[in-house]
This record gives C-alpha cells, sequence and structure tokens, in this order.
C-alpha cells in the first residue's frame, strides 16, 4: 500500500504491492482507492493524468454527488456511478455491520457493476471512491483483493489503512466511528457463508468468468 500524493484528497492510496497466495502482486498504480474527489487541486489532476488515469468509479448515491461533485475537470476518463443502496439505513437499530450485510445481500449487483467496470478493457488505471473510501469502498476493493488471491491478513491491512489515514487527516470528511477489523472479516465471512468465494458472489450477481480473467490479468503482475 502506498499512500498518493494528492493534497485534496484525503484517504488515497494504490493497493499495488499486496502478494496474492501464489506469491504474485497486485500491479502498482493499477488500483486507487480514495474518499471523494470534490476538493481536488490542480496539481491533484496533473499527478492522475500522469499516471494515465482511465477510470473513476463512484460508489456514492445521488444526494452525495450532488452535494460534493467530482472536481475532475478535464481529466480524460470514464465516469462509473454504481452505488449500492442506503435505504438500510433507515433502521435505526441497524450496525455498521449489519449495513455490510445489506449491502453484500440487496446491492450485489452494484458491487459486480463496479468489478466489471474495472475489468473492461482499457480501464485501467482507475481510482475507486465513496465519501469517505471506508464503508463501500472497503467492500468493493476487499471483494477484488479476494478475488485476486490476496492473502486475507494483507486485505485485512489494506482496510484498516483507512482508520490510520482519516484519525491523522480528517480534512473535511465526517468520521464519527472507529473502523475495525471485524467488520471486513465479518463481512467475507458472510460473502463465503452464503456464495462460497468471492468470486462466486460476483459470478451471481452478473460478472462472467472472462470479467474476472481480465481482471487478474489487468490487475497482477506477471508470474
Amino acid at each position: 500500500m502506498t499512500h498518493l500524493p494528492l493534497v485534496g484528497v484525503r484517504n488515497a492510496r494504490d493497493v499495488g504491492g499486496l502478494r496474492t497466495h501464489s506469491g504474485r502482486e497486485v500491479r502498482s498504480l493499477r488500483l486507487l482507492r480514495s474518499a471523494r474527489l470534490n476538493a481536488m487541486t490542480d496539481a491533484d489532476r496533473e499527478w492522475l493524468a500522469s499516471i494515465g488515469l482511465r477510470t473513476v468509479i463512484d460508489l456514492r448515491q445521488g444526494f452525495e454527488i450532488r452535494a460534493w461533485p467530482d472536481a475532475l475537470g478535464t481529466l480524460d476518463v470514464a465516469r462509473i456511478n454504481t452505488p449500492p443502496s442506503l435505504e438500510a439505513e433507515n433502521d435505526p437499530g441497524l450496525t455498521f455491520f449489519g449495513l455490510y450485510l445489506s449491502w453484500l445481500d440487496d446491492s450485489g449487483t452494484a458491487f459486480a457493476d463496479a468489478v466489471r467496470a474495472l475489468a473492461a478493457p482499457d480501464a485501467l488505471p482507475a481510482l475507486v471512491h465513496c465519501t469517505a473510501g471506508k464503508d463501500r469502498t472497503g467492500l468493493v476493493v476487499a471483494l477484488v483483493l479476494d478475488v485476486l488471491g490476496v492473502e486475507e491478513k494483507a486485505i485485512i491491512a489494506d482496510y484498516m489503512e483507512t482508520d490510520a489515514m482519516l484519525r491523522a487527516d480528517k480534512g473535511d470528511i465526517v468520521y464519527e466511528y472507529t473502523i475495525t477489523a471485524d467488520l471486513i472479516v465479518g463481512a467475507l465471512a458472510h460473502v463465503r457463508s452464503r456464495w462460497g468465494t468471492a468470486e462466486a458472489y460476483l459470478l451471481a450477481h452478473g460478472v462472467t468468468a472472462e470479467d474476472l480473467a481480465a481482471l487478474r490479468e489487468g490487475l497482477l503482475a506477471p508470474e
């Protein structure tokens, strides 16, 4: 994991360098993750252009996009919006773990669409974001890393880096709770208990075997 040199974007990092069970590495500067992009600077846009960013996947709902529109300017990128439902948040007794499970159970198509966008021809490098880059982004990235074969301890470490980064530099992000490893461990365990694997979960929601092959080809360094 490498923090990105973006001044106006919080919680921005590259998941490149993480290792799979077979020893392969996730390629650097291919899959980026962050919080919202509404305060990007000219220098931020120039840096993203310099790495050849091609796709931005926004997991936010429409009201969030209207409140904090991406400041991508003239960056020549494909913009993909695949928001999981926030309807479950209306339940006053809902825990954050319960919200994760509701997303996995009820918004699988949104997550699958995000993965299909990453697997599309010429989609990489890509950046995935939501509002704070914690929960929705955390789930999508965890599913992708699991499909790539990244060890769970590395998936957890990437997920938990959000806590460290937002506590170190809150910026304009509202951060009201501490994320714990149990959230992502439990979410992945839920996927495995219901679908067997993250790969089977994505296949059940519209991703194809060809998409997954393209995803691995695009994100993993050669053996």
